[in-house]
């Protein structure tokens, strides 16, 4: 990690390309300031922002406090960032601050759309690509078909709802390049064993995308597929905190032996998304 310095007022510091998280940055930038000088102090970067409350970026690196508007634009100019720095340093904020899904995704397609950001994190930018478009993950359950083709018009022709012929090309691109499907000694595609790993903020997120998709899908099925090729049902239950999670555990221990049962088949010869989905129609009192 490159060092911050100080010199005659010119202040140079650590990319913020590389960072999702803006204020992991700023206590990134705080720590690295403090190795060089250590008069340095949290009143000193609250003053070097412009900021008259001599805790506030403390209380900021502290997820105590949001930053407004005004306050990204002091911090950028207290750190010296550059105009493109500084819109990125905004649009961080921004991610980091919404409010709501979509507020998030439209601000990590700004993120994403920067190339230092997109070099120092492909793994992310890859998750976020690979669950926020619904039929990838369904394009890499088709390579296993014994007469699938590499041909995005013919790809295109069997997933439903319909894609486009384009569409089908970007997923086998998509998949090609994370490794997730490759082309063997013959020619043809297939699957690897890799798999995607979610748990940060990105993957979460294009995750949810993903659920909200399919969850759309499945409704939509209800007049699209007839009967005997779907199997959708509902319960409608009372029950105790202690019971939820020990009927979450059931549904999580169902889903592990149930993928275990389709990966021992053998010949697939259509593509299924299986949905379980448990929520609450009551309000929910709050613990404690």
């Amino acid at each position: 990690m490159p060092i911050i310095y100080m010199n005659g007022g010119n202040l140079r510091m650590i990319s913020v390309f590389t960072y999702l998280d803006y204020r992991e940055y700023l206590r990134d930038v705080f720590v690295e300031q403090k190795e060089l000088r250590r008069t340095f102090s949290h009143r000193a970067f609250a003053r070097m922002a412009g900021f008259s409350s001599s805790n506030y970026v403390l209380l900021v690196m502290q997820d105590k406090r949001n930053l407004s508007s005004e306050g990204i634009q002091k911090v950028a100019r207290g750190l010296k960032l550059k105009k493109r720095e500084a819109e990125f340093f905004e649009n961080l904020v921004r991610f980091n601050q919404a409010k709501s899904d979509a507020e998030k995704n439209f601000y990590y397609g700004r993120i994403a759309a920067n190339r230092k950001y997109a070099e120092s994190r492909p793994l992310e930018k890859e998750q976020y690509e690979y669950y926020s478009r619904w039929y990838v993950p369904a394009i890499r359950e088709l390579v296993l078909l014994d007469d699938f083709r590499e041909d995005p018009k013919w790809i295109a022709e069997r997933i439903s709802p319909a894609i486009t012929p384009r569409e089908a090309k970007e997923a086998l691109d998509l998949l090609l390049e994370m490794n997730l499907i490759t082309r063997g000694e013959n020619g043809r595609i297939m699957q690897t064993h890799r798999h995607i790993s979610g748990g940060d903020e990105v993957a979460s997120l294009a995750m949810k995308n993903f659920q909200r998709e399919m969850i759309e899908l499945a409704a939509k099925s209800i007049e699209r597929t007839p009967h005997k090729k779907r199997e959708i049902g509902s319960l409608t239950f009372a029950i105790s905190r202690e019971r939820l999670a020990e009927a979450k555990k059931l549904m999580r221990d169902f889903r592990s032996k149930l993928a275990g049962f389709i990966a021992e088949g053998e010949k697939p010869e259509a593509i299924y998304q299986f949905n379980m989905q448990l929520f609450n129609l009551s309000k929910i009192e709050k613990e404690g």
